[in-house]
Formats: C-alpha cells, structure tokens, sequence
C-alpha cells in the first residue's frame, strides 16, 4: 500500500518543485507553492531527497491560479502532463518573487558578503505572460495508427504527450507548426521528426524549419509545397536532415526551400539576420531588456571583449553604442549571421570583429586577444557556466576593470561568483530577467569591477 503524508511547503528548489520537510529529510512535491499544506503520495528517495506527488491541497496558497493550457499539471487532459512548463499554477507576480529568491540563496551559498538580488524584471508586456516564445519548437513522432503525434516530452523523459495548444508560444508560431503537421499527415510522409518556427517581433515574418530523418522520400517536398500554399504558410521554409536519434533538435545540414534564407529581428538600434540553424534568444522582449541591462553596465567608450558571443546580441548593440568589440563565438552559422547583420546595421569592420574559435581556444597559450587590451569583458556562456580556465584567465592579472556576466543557471552562476570574487572582483548588482514565465529558468545579469 502507497505510503501517504500531509506537509507543509516551505520552498522551490531550482527545478521549481515545492519542497517541505518530513522528519529529518526533506520532499520534492511538483505542483505546490510555498505556504500551501498537501497531501502527497510518497515516491523514492535520492541523495537524501524523497520524491512526493500531489494528492490533494489542504490549504491552498492565495497565489494558485487555474492554469493557462489544459496539458499543465496533475489535471491534465487525458492524464498526461506536458513537461514545458512547471508553475502555471502559480500567479505571475508570485513567480517573479519566488525567482528572486531563488537566485539570492543560489549565490548567497557559494559567496560571502554578495549585494542584495534586484527585484525581477518581467519579460514580457504585461502581467500575462502567454505567447512570450518567439521561437516555437514541436517534436514529432509517427502514432501507433500511422497518424503523426506533435507535441512536446513529458517532464524529466523522452515520452512524447501530444498537444492541441501551447499558450506560452506566439499563436503566429503555432498556426504555422501545426499547418505544417497537417502538411506532413497529407503527404503521409515517413521521414519528420519535428517542426521549429521563428516568429518575428519586429516585422510579421515566419521562419519555419521541418526536421526530417533523411531528404530521400519525395513526400517531404510535397509535405513542404502544401505548406507553402496553405493560409498559414511561413514566409520561409528550410528543411534540416537529422537522421540521428540524439537530444538534439536539428541535425547539421540545412536546405532553404523558399522565402528568405534569414529572419529579420531589431533589438535597441542594431538589426539581426537569423539563421534556422542558429541561436537567438527564445524571447525576443526579454532579450531586449537583457540588452539594455549589458549597455548600461559597459563605461562610455570602453573596449570590449564578447565572450560566447552567438551572433553578436550584445556585440553589435555595444559597436553601435560607440564601443570596440571583439566578439568570440565557436559556433560559424552564427558568427555568419553576425557578420551580415553587421552589415546590416551598417557597423564597420574597425568596430567590431568575430574569431570563430572556441573561447578556451581563443584565451589559451597561442592567444587570439590580449586581455590588457580590453576595458570590459561581458560573458554570456552556455547554462554549464564557464571553464574554471577561462575564468581565471579573464579574471587574472590583467583582468578588465570591468565585466557583466549574463547567466541563465543559478547554480552555474553562483559557482563562477565565487571564483570571480576570489580573484579580486566585487558584485555591483545582480538582476534577474525572466526569460521564461511559468518555468524556474532564470537570466541573471551580474555587474562586476575589479577591487582597487
């Protein structure tokens, strides 16, 4: 017989399930807000963590909200719960609290004396935060009847629930996905695995990717010409070949079937040219408000090295604000894109330039960039953080006086802080942006100067 417990919720942890205490031990209990007292079904324990799931909420938190997309949560149609979003229980305004919190006790852990965390700042227009991912993402997969099945994982798995809506999406970006599953079901094509969209903010453009196994059976093609008929048809559309079975999205060969081979996006005065293959911030507003947080932290005039650059988000707004930049990016497609949106945006080669280099590679013995150089540093890795070698090599003996680190991991943040600070840095500010209403995922824009 399942063991139950009745408990009180005291806090989220990092993956935004309630947590409550049970004799010497603790629980995880997904769906819960702190204040509410549950009843839950005890599950297996971990490192010293039971899992719980929610059976019934005995006192209900005056933050609950009814949830936004039937897929949510333990109620959700058909009993399968989509795993993109884990807090649409929770009112918006409560979420940005508890995700300040959450970044104060990640970096007050791991680094003595840290300033107080600045309040959230929303990213979105208003206190309804739905339709806020420009980028739309659907898995695929062929049903049990033959029918095609699009939807997104099950939380923590690769069990595919299949979904009717996503609210959090932009609705131009869901129209487009499921014309184009429609397309795929008419063709009655084998080879799709998923189906990726850019909805533009600036300008009323669709970038559509369909993502096949293999380009060989002629039902892709007419899966995409039906597409590009219909009422929802994208302004462009590439095919992306990912014939393997890994948790990547897109596979490495790309063909551009029609419209243009980039959308067009405008942050501050700079204009971005974005490939389907490369990265750029799910949520154009909040990464404006992350652009604006970076040019208000680099001193007027000041030379600065871009580190993990992308395609030039913060490089090119810097160039344009009067800034020297040297932006360091692995990844070619986007340092490709950031080249013709630099021409774009009408930036001289003078005022900013892209290595194509890993940054640990570029910071290394045969060094690309002399750190003396640069005035500022802005840091924007990927959610694992930085190399323990490339923060000590920034943050050394000839350290910029300088530098904003923009993090998308607590966790990862806190960890770097404290090598940061060890190395002579002091925290001005830290300012989380919320990049990703109803979830735990955080932006933090850390300010840091060398002390003395």
């Amino acid at each position: 017989m399942a063991d139950f417990a009745d408990v009180e919720v005291t806090s989220v942890n990092l993956n935004g399930d309630g947590v409550a205490r049970r004799g010497r031990g603790s629980l995880t209990i997904p769906f819960t807000i702190p204040g509410e007292r549950v009843r839950v079904r005890l599950g297996e324990t971990r490192d010293g963590i039971q899992s719980a799931s929610l059976i019934e909420i005995l006192r209900a938190s005056p933050d609950r909200v009814h949830p936004g997309c039937r897929h949510f949560g333990p109620q959700a149609e058909n009993g399968r719960t989509c795993g993109g979003c884990s807090w649409q229980h929770i009112a918006y305004r409560a979420q940005l609290t508890l995700k300040t919190d959450l970044v104060t006790r990640a970096v007050r852990e791991k680094v003595a004396n840290a300033p107080a965390v600045l309040t959230m700042l929303a990213g979105t227009s208003d206190d309804e935060p739905w339709g806020y991912r420009n980028k739309v993402h659907f898995v695929v997969e062929r049903g049990r009847t033959g029918g095609l099945v699009m939807g997104h994982y099950a939380r923590f798995s690769r069990r595919l629930v299949a979904v009717t809506e996503c609210p959090v999406h932009d609705a131009r970006g869901n129209a487009v996905a499921f014309a184009i599953r429609d397309a795929c079901q008419w063709a009655e094509t084998q080879e799709v695995k998923g189906i990726a969209v850019r909805a533009g903010v600036s300008r009323p453009e669709t970038l559509a990717t369909i993502v096949v196994t293999s380009e060989r059976d002629k039902r892709v093609r007419a899966a995409s010409r039906r597409a590009l008929a219909g009422t929802a048809a994208p302004t462009s559309l590439h095919v992306n070949i990912h014939p393997r079975g890994d948790a990547f999205i897109l596979g490495r060969e790309t063909r551009h079937i029609a419209g243009p081979e980039r959308l067009r996006e405008d942050i501050g005065a700079a204009s971005f040219l974005i490939s389907p293959t490369s990265f750029f911030q799910t949520n154009v507003r909040a990464a404006r408000i992350l652009v604006q947080q970076v040019l208000a932290a680099v001193p007027a005039g000041a030379t600065v090295l871009d580190l993990y650059a992308g395609a030039g988000l913060f490089a090119l707004p810097l160039a344009l604000a009067g800034h020297t930049v040297v932006a360091i990016e692995e990844n070619r497609s986007a340092i490709a894109d950031g080249q013709v949106s630099m021409r774009l945006s009408r930036i001289p080669g003078e005022r900013c330039r892209f290595i194509a280099k890993p940054v640990e590679l570029a910071l290394g013995r045969a060094r690309d960039v002399a750190l003396q150089d640069f005035d500022a540093v802005v840091l924007d890795p990927p959610r694992e953080g930085c190399q323990p070698s490339v923060i000590d090599c920034v943050f050394g003996q000839h350290g910029p006086a300088n530098a904003v680190y923009v993090s998308c991991d607590p966790e990862s943040l806190a960890r770097d802080l404290a090598r940061i600070t060890s190395a002579g840095y002091r925290i001005e500010s830290m300012q989380p942006v919320d990049m990703f209403p109803h979830t735990p995922h955080i932006e933090t824009v850390a300010v840091l100067t060398r002390a003395g």
